[in-house]
């Protein structure tokens, strides 16, 4: 049994599950028992899901605790959520797209991608792989939509969602200035940036957002930086990138209807590969942030209306 697999029937998150096992081992309680077998090529599929209003976190329970099932990320834009599930074979694939998810009365519609293959650099180490999601971390936040006394508290707790629900080495997360403000950044929070970048960036971009935050709010779309080092997006700060210490770079829009009030910040210290089911997590999270932003918005305004 895989520790996805064992997760699922215990009701905890999988990294729970690794640590428990390393536990064990170090401790000599249980022995690993290694056999190599032929290497498999499932049937690798992810479902765009479009559910009934109301029904996405019902749909996403139901579809999570299925044994084919390796991943349920609620995201937004087109579709409610992205379904990651491995098979035997295709038709093992297609008889549950039609079991599954076509044949639930709260699924509005759904469409299909087929994983064929995984492309890597030729002849040059490959980024590392994705980093971990803490389902449970960050589904609970979304379920729960805890509300928060000041922005301050927002957006530390962001930071710590961040690197501990989403493994990102460190974090900055922002309130962006109006576009008369002298600095693009009205308040922020940070969890393992030193001080002396963060006071750097700042200073540098005083006479206009800088590049990333740009196209960030330009779109309302993330901005993926995969070597901070050496992408043109971040000449401007490339030495202070070198200086930090990092490397892969994630940046994603929080929203308040149409306009980006603020943006979340990952930074990851090695080159890694960032795929579409972490960036819908992630950007799941922001849109989650933004929406408490609006309710402490909300909360102040009824005490200045009183």
């Amino acid at each position: 049994m895989s520790n996805v697999a064992l997760a699922r029937e215990l009701g905890v998150s999988e990294k729970t599950i690794r640590n428990r096992v390393a536990r064990l081992l170090d401790g000599g309680t249980v022995r690993l028992e290694v056999i190599v077998a032929e290497p498999e090529r499932p049937s690798r599929m992810l479902y765009l899901v479009h559910t009934e209003p109301g029904q996405r976190f019902e749909v996403a329970d139901a579809l999570a605790v299925k044994p084919e099932v390796n991943h349920v990320h609620l995201a937004t834009g087109a579709y409610d959520m992205v379904v990651a599930a491995s098979f035997t074979d295709d038709a093992t694939a297609l008889e549950f797209f039609v079991r599954e998810v076509e044949g639930r009365a709260d699924i509005r519609s759904a469409d299909t991608c087929h994983l064929i293959s995984e492309v890597t650099s030729g002849g040059q180490p490959g980024p590392a792989e994705g980093p971990e999601i803490d389902t449970e971390l960050i589904g609970g936040f979304m379920i729960r939509r805890p509300d928060f006394a000041t922005e301050d508290d927002l957006l530390s707790e962001a930071c710590r969602l961040a690197t501990e629900g989403l493994s990102a080495d460190r974090a900055l997360a922002s309130f962006l200035g109006g576009p008369s403000a002298t600095s693009p950044v009205r308040v922020f929070r940070s969890r393992g940036l030193s001080e002396a970048y963060i006071a750097a960036t700042i200073q540098r971009s005083a006479s206009g957002r800088t590049p990333v935050v740009t196209r960030v709010i330009e779109t309302r779309q993330h901005v993926l930086v995969p070597d901070a080092r050496t992408d043109p997006l971040m000449a401007w700060a490339e030495d202070l990138v070198r200086q930090e210490g990092y490397v892969t770079f994630l940046a994603l829009p929080m929203l308040h209807g149409k306009r980006v009030i603020g943006v979340l910040s990952l930074y990851m210290d090695r080159l890694t590969r960032i795929g579409d089911d972490y960036v819908a997590t992630a950007q799941a999270l922001a849109d989650h942030l933004g929406m408490a932003w609006a309710r402490i918005e909300a909360g102040e305004n009824r005490g200045v209306a009183l």
